[in-house]
């Protein structure tokens, strides 16, 4: 959904939403990504997983 880059430590990071087992939304994050291109990956990877 959203990849960021924090401003403080220049890292990059993604949130992301997804329904769990029991249909709940929840918001998912991670941090400490050096490159955009990581971080996209990440969360295309995470929401592939998902589905």
């Amino acid at each position: 959904m959203a990849v960021i880059k924090n401003k403080k430590t220049g890292m990059w990071e993604v949130r992301t939403y997804y329904k769990d087992l029991t249909g709940e939304r929840k918001q998912k994050t991670k941090r400490g990504f050096a490159k955009k291109s990581e971080a996209l990956e990440w969360e295309r990877n995470f929401k592939l997983k998902e589905n």
